[in-house]
């Protein structure tokens, strides 16, 4: 422990400014595959492993939807070589296969840096806080026409309080001794989830044989389904019933052209032929890469 005590008094003299850095890691500036940032960052690059961002490149639906790789127009966004703020990234060419990968977030050949949310102390790289990345703006570059939607939103809930909600405080680092620098911070979710929208407002009206789907989004701060490539979709299958018979049924696909607004009533019609005393609505969503549907909220009601 003592040598420990040692060793961090020590190294701010060894890593200062008259002397070179010892413990650069050059490598790391290099563009890296993602698993050379987990040697340091084990859980956050275990996070990163189960999102989609770490196949965007390799997911059988984009190699599929690119004719395998023939068509290279989604390459900024999949694999893209460096945050560019608002700007479309361009592609890089090494480790494809990482996808969105640490450095295409984190690297900034500016000022030959990683950035993230945190003032930090790190002898293998240089390190730079940028406020951005606490705010909607940093995902801008690639989720432009939701982030356009979340600007009309105008909310106070950002990108990252749902889709990077800090799971714990704890060590950024998980290597010796570079994990003794920092204090545990608020870790934020690498994994990127999805989310369901479960809070979705759902009323039902009637008039004659006609069943109106009165939906309203309070929750989600754009478009319901949202995408800038892609295809996710939401169902809306409705029953109807005269007693317990079964009378008719039908589904309305909700696509990202025709999505569901934020804060703002969405009225969809159902007509029938015959007369009915009772509805059953189920709302279904299926993600770009998902074959199974997943019921996000079921409704019943009778008149």
């Amino acid at each position: 422990m003592k040598a420990k005590w040692i060793f961090l008094i020590t190294l701010p003299f060894l890593v200062g400014c008259e002397l070179p850095n010892p413990f650069l890691e050059e490598d790391l500036l290099q563009h890296p595959p993602a698993k050379r940032c987990g040697d340091c960052h084990a859980e956050i690059y275990k996070q990163w492993k189960a999102s989609r961002h770490s196949l965007a490149y390799t997911s059988p639906t984009y190699k599929e939807a690119t004719d395998n790789y023939s068509k290279q127009k989604c390459l900024a966004c999949h694999i893209p070589k460096e945050l560019t703020k608002g700007e479309e990234p361009t592609p890089r060419k090494k480790h494809p296969e990482d996808g969105v990968n640490c450095v295409s977030c984190h690297f900034s050949s500016k000022d030959m840096a990683m950035h993230g949310p945190y003032d930090v102390f790190s002898p293998p790289h240089p390190s730079k806080k940028d406020p951005d990345f606490t705010k909607s703006f940093i995902c801008s570059s690639c989720h432009r026409e939701t982030y356009k939607q979340w600007k009309e939103a105008n909310s106070h809930t950002t990108c990252q309080h749902c889709h990077m909600t800090p799971i714990k405080k704890a060590d950024l680092i998980q290597k010796f001794p570079f994990d003794l620098f920092h204090a545990a911070k608020l870790v934020y979710n690498h994994a990127f989830p999805t989310g369901i929208a479960n809070h979705l407002q759902v009323s039902l009206s009637k008039d004659n044989t006609t069943l109106y789907v009165n939906v309203l989004n309070t929750s989600v701060p754009h478009n319901i389904p949202t995408a800038d490539n892609g295809n996710p979709k939401y169902f809306i299958t409705v029953e109807v019933y005269q007693g317990k018979k079964l009378v008719d049924k039908d589904t309305k696909i909700i696509t990202p052209k025709y999505a569901i607004p934020y804060n703002k009533l969405k009225k969809f019609e159902f007509v029938f032929w015959d007369d009915f005393d009772k509805a059953k609505v189920y709302i279904y969503r299926q993600l770009s890469w998902q074959k199974e549907k997943q019921l996000v909220k079921e409704l019943e009601k009778t008149f």
